[in-house]
């Protein structure tokens, strides 16, 4: 590993590592088998995408508690597991050449943290079942609500930053994202990445004066010449 190599690497999940949100998937399945959930969220799902930012995240979370509800936490569990080996499996979902390139850092000991908004049961087994080894996951937690369970420590935009600082050397990490949502992880690290990021986020993170790489540096996968 090179000395210039930053110590630390952070991928965001959904959208690197997967195509899709895991999250959503796990809702998603969980509204079609219950045409009662469905109905209730309906309404928020209509107008979601004609609402500012904050107004729409408030709508995504009426919908999973729409479709948590009356979950108790070992059948969310189970749930997850299965959703997340389903995803982690699913080569459609999966993107391989990053896969392969996480594998490759692992193996040549840089650390690797995984940070998601997706919730940590769910996040752990796609990346399981996915063979994506990781120094550390920083991933959204479940509380017990009065319908159910709930996301409580929902880490997406600030929170996302402020948990991962609560363990790692945060300014010297390169970070590796999809989504301006992550911003506030993209202020406080040495370097970042897009990867299946659109022109319109690749325009906010611009804006905001942050210089994206197109990689930190080469990583010797197997077979790579030295």
């Amino acid at each position: 590993m090179s000395e210039l190599s930053p110590p630390v690497v952070i991928y965001d999940m959904d959208g690197v590592i997967t195509r899709r949100d895991s999250f959503t998937a796990l809702v998603v399945e969980r509204l079609r088998r219950s045409p009662l959930r469905l109905i209730r969220a309906l309404p928020p799902a209509a107008v979601m995408p004609l609402l500012p930012p904050d107004a729409r995240a408030a709508a995504s979370r009426a919908i999973t508690r729409s479709a948590l509800r009356g979950v108790t936490f070992d059948e969310y569990e189970r749930i997850a597991r299965r959703v997340g080996a389903r995803i982690g499996g699913d080569p459609a979902w999966i993107r391989a050449e990053i896969v392969a390139r996480i594998r490759a850092e692992h193996a040549a000991g840089r650390r690797v943290v995984i940070a998601t908004a997706s919730e940590r049961t769910l996040a752990a087994a796609l990346l399981e079942r996915a063979g994506v080894p990781r120094s550390r996951l920083s991933a959204s937690l479940l509380v017990p609500g009065p319908h159910g369970v709930e996301i409580g420590d929902h880490r997406i935009g600030e929170r996302k930053a402020e948990a991962i600082c609560e363990s790692e050397p945060i300014h010297l990490a390169h970070f590796v994202t999809d989504s301006a949502t992550d911003l506030p992880t993209a202020r406080r690290v040495a370097s970042v990445e897009l990867i299946g990021a659109g022109p319109r986020t690749r325009a906010r993170f611009r804006a905001e004066g942050i210089e994206v790489r197109a990689r930190a540096e080469e990583v010797p996968g197997p077979g790579s010449s030295p």
